[in-house]
């Protein structure tokens, strides 16, 4: 049998590594943060096999790519999935229901406690060791929310977007509630059934024209439930309720793993020497059955075989700080592997550490009671270089910044850490940093291997790849044609209201992260104002922090404003609660962020604010879009919030938009109190309300997800195609939007062809993962076309298979 743990990622401000542990029949994946399923396919780590995940903390850091990587799962085929972690994560699952279901799988959730046995299959026992910090600050749980399905700052016309209150009032009654909730989520009964109607996942008929809130039907209203024929009365009421209210729990869980044993081997030669025929007594002593031979000797198993040879041990460790210590260091369940004449010696220890716990002296000192033997691997932020992740995304920005290195920056990684492993005294002699890819193994034969790859370095000519970049004279000639065609567009002289707005494109792809591009994100940086994010798919700080680096990246955050959440597919917005803890760590200001979404979104962000603390709810305001329609009248709280927005941006309005493709399903139109406009589709297929909203844009910012050829498929699917998208944004055409310039975004994972422009369609430009332009400049981006072109030949063809599990 061979069995290897491979580390995905390394330890960052996105969060901890993630493991996956294979064995020859089944993979264990050990924590999932954003941007691990990205990682999976950038490097072709095999995942289809997976079937138990382990997490060791109950905070986004850790389960941040844990939804999406579910539904990853579950569509590859996987029927069975075990979730192991602590306290709240099946509140955590549950509060998942309105964008999350599947009738393909079964969901098995272990909640771990004092009182829980160790996991234990024919591969693997996992034993958790659970430690709670000594000194405990805890804020208290209700400071984001006073409830899940409690709306006390919101107006009375507000009632229809609450879900139903739901005390049960004691704990075993709440967590078996949470339970049914999850199994109404994952059915496993392959029978094909309709998603019901609670979630973005149903059916949805085309919206009415009338847009008056008085008449339209609400996704939730009685009328609403008769169409949804799959949604019975025991799931309206275990998915339409507000979930109980949980307390945050703020222990870490380490994880021993024992492998196997192999069992004794039979030693024919020893029986033989005993005067013990072959026969049926060779397999009673092989059972451990003691046999009385014919002059009395009594003659046991231990005589004629040899011994049982233990599996091999790893631990995966998580102390994420200081305070951990003590509880950690003092568990009994490591006396078996402390004691210098035991059966069990530690292969290896996987140490997930804050910044501060590989300095001190008591974690040293526990390190060193371990058997010399012992492997030690080390993940912290200053420990491991920051090094590129997604090398193709990293090559293609190589060749794109020769076009303009303005516009389309190499990613910002470092290669050198903080802390060099050597220089940090008192550490175990087989110490080794944690890095991406590298892999242990634990059988046949234990063992660190790093990765046989120099890492990405774009100043290092001596790579192939940069070589390669370096030496295509086809591609230099071209990006020379491109550049003198861009130097004869004039760029300043124009002025026009909003030339100075920046537009970066964090995320451009659609439906799972790939290789080349990360799922929809798109950052506006309004001038001495502040910045909107349009949707945040999971991984969206992660490209921030690429963007912009370690040492700019909190001023980035620090001057959101807003985020607008289209709607509730996972690739629209799995990367908000991470970008408001980060926003709420590096604003340390009385502003605040404004988050404007369907009604839904709020009680999502509600019920996941039972488990981890992400802002103050003085500081987090929220909007939801249905009442700021064209038509609607906002009141009370969500008036104020609103004009308050308007203000901190400078805007004359921002408003929503009704579009064409799911449940809750929004655009967005800006104007700015200097005149200009912005429009934002999400996913829609062409949309009439959206041209009306949009009319005279500056710049729209268009879906343009499938190929003209797709068209049936995009119609199905309810998304536009690239011709249809460029004709939303016709100018001169009295019947369509006129937009000064047309940005199309959210593409196809497979790395789209850039059609042939006109002309006439000069203005029409497409993005890439972490574009930063101007709007003056966008004229550019026509003028780069044929060269891109040239960049990615070789890629588009084999990125559609790349993005499935394997």
């Amino acid at each position: 049998m061979k069995a290897y743990i491979q580390i995905v990622g390394q330890n960052s401000p996105e969060g901890p590594a993630s493991l996956i542990v294979h064995y020859d029949d089944q993979r264990y994946l050990f924590n999932c943060r954003e941007g691990t399923q990205r990682l999976c396919v950038q490097e072709k780590a095999r995942l289809a096999k997976t079937s138990n995940v382990f997490l060791s903390r109950l905070n986004w850091d850790c389960i941040g790519g844990l939804t999406g990587m579910l539904l990853t799962l579950t569509d590859a085929g996987i029927k069975n999935i075990g979730l192991h972690g602590g306290k709240n994560l099946t509140h955590f699952i549950a509060a998942t229901r309105h964008f999350v279901y599947r009738t393909s799988t079964n969901v098995n959730i272990n909640e771990i406690d004092e009182t829980s046995k160790p996991f234990k299959d024919k591969n693997l026992s996992v034993t958790p060791v659970i430690v709670y910090p000594v000194k405990n600050n805890k804020r208290d749980y209700r400071e984001f929310s006073s409830g899940s399905g409690s709306e006390s700052d919101s107006s009375t016309s507000d009632s229809e977007y609450n879900l139903v209150k739901n005390p049960i009032g004691d704990e075993k009654g709440e967590h078996k509630y949470r339970q049914n909730v999850v199994n109404m989520m994952f059915t496993n009964t392959n029978q094909g059934q309709k998603a019901p109607g609670h979630t973005i996942e149903a059916d949805c008929s085309p919206r009415p024209d009338n847009t008056n809130a008085s008449t339209r039907v609400h996704p939730l209203s009685e009328e609403a439930k008769s169409t949804s024929k799959s949604l019975t009365n025991t799931q309206r009421n275990y998915l339409m309720k507000a979930l109980p209210r949980s307390q945050q729990d703020t222990s870490a869980i380490t994880y021993i793993c024992q492998g196997a044993s192999v069992p004794p081997k039979f030693n024919k030669a020893a029986a033989v020497a005993l005067g013990i025929k072959p026969g049926p007594v060779y397999g009673q002593l092989q059972k451990g059955i003691s046999v009385t031979l014919d002059d009395g000797r009594v003659v046991t198993r231990e005589m004629v075989c040899d011994p049982e040879v233990p599996g091999h041990v790893f631990v995966v460790v998580d102390c994420p700080n200081s305070s951990y210590i003590d509880g950690l260091i003092s568990s009994k369940q490591f006396d078996t592997y402390l004691d210098p004449n035991g059966k069990y010696k530690i292969n290896v220890m996987i140490h997930h550490l804050g910044n501060n716990v590989i300095h001190d002296s008591r974690y040293k000192e526990w390190l060193r009671k371990f058997d010399q033997t012992t492997d030690h691997i080390f993940g912290s932020t200053d420990v491991c270089a920051q090094t590129v992740q997604f090398t193709s995304h990293a090559l293609g920005q190589v060749k794109l910044s020769k076009l303009n290195d303005k516009i389309f920056p190499i990613p910002q990684y470092s290669n050198i850490p903080e802390t060099q492993l050597s220089d940090i005294k008192g550490l175990p002699k087989n110490s080794f940093v944690l890095k991406n890819m590298a892999q242990y193994n634990l059988e046949p034969r234990n063992g660190i291997t790093y990765l046989d790859r120099p890492v990405f370095n774009h100043t290092n000519l001596d790579l192939p790849e940069i070589k390669e970049i370096e030496n295509n004279q086809e591609y230099a000639e071209a990006v020379r044609l491109a550049k003198a065609e861009a130097d004869k567009v004039d760029t300043e002289t124009e002025d026009f209201p909003g030339k100075d707005v920046e537009i970066v494109t964090l995320g451009t792809g659609s439906s799972i992260p790939a290789k080349y591009r990360n799922v929809s994100a798109t950052l506006v940086k309004i001038p001495d104002y502040g910045s909107i994010m349009l949707d945040a798919g999971e991984g969206t700080y992660g490209q921030m922090m690429r963007r912009y680096g370690l040492g700019y990246v909190d001023e980035e955050i620090s001057k959101l404003r807003c985020i607008f959440v289209s709607h509730l597919h996972a690739d629209h917005h799995l990367g908000v609660i991470q970008l408001i803890k980060k926003w709420n760590m590096a604003n340390r200001t009385e502003d605040t962020l404004t988050i404007v979404a369907p009604f839904v979104y709020k009680h999502w962000l509600n019920e996941y604010s039972d488990i981890e603390f992400i802002a103050s709810k003085r500081r987090l305001n929220y909007i939801r879009s249905e009442n700021i329609l064209s038509k609607a009248t906002p009141k009370g709280r969500e008036l104020k919030v609103l004009n308050e927005l308007k203000k901190s941006l400078g805007l004359e309005f921002i408003q929503p938009v009704e579009v064409i493709h799911c449940r809750w399903a929004y655009g967005l139109s800006v104007k700015h109190k200097s005149g200009w406009k912005l429009v934002y589709s999400g996913d829609t297929r062409p949309c009439n309300r959206l041209v009306e909203a949009g009319k005279d844009a500056t710049l729209l910012i268009h879906e343009a997800t499938l190929e003209d050829a797709s068209l049936d498929k995009a119609i199905a699917k309810r998304h536009s195609t690239t011709g249809e998208a460029i004709d939303v944004g016709k100018r001169q055409v009295f019947y369509k939007m006129n937009a000064r310039f047309t940005l199309l975004n959210h593409f196809s994972q497979r790395y789209p062809k850039l059609p042939v422009l006109s002309q006439e369609q000069s203005n029409v430009c497409f993005s890439f993962d972490m574009m930063s332009i101007p709007i003056k400049q966008l004229p550019l981006l026509p003028k780069y076309t044929n060269a891109i072109q040239l960049v990615f030949k070789d890629e588009e063809n084999d990125e559609e298979d790349e993005t499935k599990i394997k």
